[in-house]
């Protein structure tokens, strides 16, 4: 992704073929780390003669996305909820959803929903997306 602006990059869900905005998204992030495998032995040493840990990097990563907004009539919280409570997996898009952009793309499970509602305020909500299977840095297409 080049560096731009965050008022470009936001979280996408895909519906019918089609990435669609969250929907009243006013933050989002997303979030990559990955469990290395330790392999250290008696002989790992550094070109010192110190003793040192190591590791392969072989192993498994997990990815979530987050995204904060207000509910709003396109934010469709109802809909979240459902995808939520049902366990329903769903195709996100984090990035530019822009020709020729690239972004991050992966399939997770909405795992956590919150609703607030202060006094004078707007009513918000936020939501997490457990990543599961893989992960791919896609250009957007036609």
């Amino acid at each position: 992704m080049s560096m731009s602006i965050g008022n470009f990059v936001a979280l996408y869900k895909e519906v019918s073929g089609t990435y669609e905005a969250f929907g009243g998204e006013v933050s989002s992030s997303f979030s990559i780390s990955k469990d290395n495998i330790e392999i250290t032995t008696k002989d790992s040493v550094d070109d010192a003669g110190n003793f040192v840990k190591e590791f392969d990097g072989k192993g498994e990563y997990t990815f979530t996305f987050s995204v904060e907004g207000i509910q709003r009539a396109d934010s469709s919280v109802d809909t979240k909820i459902t995808d939520l409570m049902n366990g329903t997996k769903l195709k996100f898009r984090f990035g530019y959803n822009i020709l020729t952009q690239k972004c991050y793309e992966g399939e997770g499970f909405i795992n956590s929903m919150s609703i607030d509602s202060g006094k004078n305020e707007a009513v918000t909500f936020s939501a997490e997306i457990q990543g599961t299977g893989g992960l791919e840095i896609v250009t957007v297409s036609a």
